[in-house]
């Protein structure tokens, strides 16, 4: 049936750590895209808030990369991939996903760093006199003449980041990894929706008034979109792996992915936040973005192990 010699395939080394790893770090670019995306192109839209995804981001970014490292058998690696050791300069390989990816990891962590400070300041936090420069560099380029620019940037980097966490995937030898070009897709569209809820999650936990209640409205919106736009991307990659879609769709992978993906991790949280009253605002928000980030996790699991497990 196949045409492949099964029997000189041998799966690659995916430990469990790795999968947590690929959902922090979708988390990450999600929340820091979404947000910098608001508050560059949102207009006179209320923004209040919106900063705090950077808390998320910046949390989040440095486990993903130290789990990154210690999961390489040689740490040095990650290094070997920026620098060359015997020239003593730096080094882009683009021919090396491995290369691109730590670039894309290094420049997006410094986007992070100074949507950090721009949060920190506008919540009144750790302001350092030694700080003083760095806090109305970071206000500058988030309200300054080139903010658009600035935060575009960090859009790119935070969605290439988020693609990239798939095009590793698809770099493998395995056939159902490399049957189908939407896995970099895939990963996109669910760090949207984890990355965008965890913050919900936060401006909920955090809202001490009304002022954050639009900003709250206006993401648990574009979760909803995104929520629909994820079930289409599934069902497209499904499509997409042909005769290799046996390995995310039948037996404990198949019920993972219909039933903990798509019915309880999307189409029940969808199913709420259309109906808020029948379980209160505030409890619809919690539960249905916990679910969200559960499903997350999940389709990352299925999709990473589910072709694994088959050989």
């Amino acid at each position: 049936m196949y045409n492949y010699e099964l029997t000189q395939l041998k799966s690659p080394d995916f430990p469990f750590i790795i999968i947590f790893d690929l959902f922090i770090g979708g988390i990450a670019a999600g929340a820091f895209l979404v947000a910098v995306l608001l508050l560059a192109f949102g207009g006179k839209i209320n923004k209040a808030g919106l900063h705090r995804a950077y808390y998320i981001t910046m949390a989040l970014l440095p486990v993903y990369g130290l789990l990154l490292i210690l999961k390489l058998e040689q740490k040095e690696r990650f290094v070997n991939v920026m620098w060359q050791a015997r020239e003593g300069s730096l080094m882009i390989n683009f021919q090396s996903p491995m290369s691109l990816g730590a670039w894309v990891l290094n420049v997006f962590i410094v986007f992070a760093a100074v949507g950090f400070l721009y949060a920190l300041r506008k919540d009144g936090m750790l302001q350092f006199a030694w700080a003083e420069k760095l806090y109305k560099s970071a206000v500058w380029l988030h309200e300054g003449p080139a903010a658009k620019v600035f935060l575009s940037l960090g859009a790119v980097f935070a969605g290439w980041f988020a693609m990239y966490l798939g095009v590793l995937v698809t770099t493998s030898h395995l056939p159902a990894w490399t049957a189908t070009p939407f896995i970099p897709t895939l990963w996109a569209f669910s760090a949207v929706v984890t990355g965008v809820s965890v913050v919900i999650l936060l401006l909920v936990f955090t809202n001490r008034g009304s002022k954050l209640d639009d900003s709250i409205h206006r993401l648990d919106n574009i979760v909803k979109s995104v929520i629909v736009a994820n079930i289409a991307m599934i069902i497209v990659f499904v499509l997409a792996l042909g005769q290799w879609s046996e390995t995310v769709t039948r037996g404990m992978y198949g019920a993972l992915l219909w039933g903990g993906v798509v019915g309880a991790g999307l189409i029940v949280p969808l199913l709420l936040k259309m109906k808020p009253k029948l379980l209160g605002q505030k409890f619809t928000l919690i539960f249905s973005s916990v679910l969200v980030l559960v499903g997350g996790f999940i389709l990352r699991y299925v999709v990473m192990m589910g072709p694994m497990s088959y050989w």
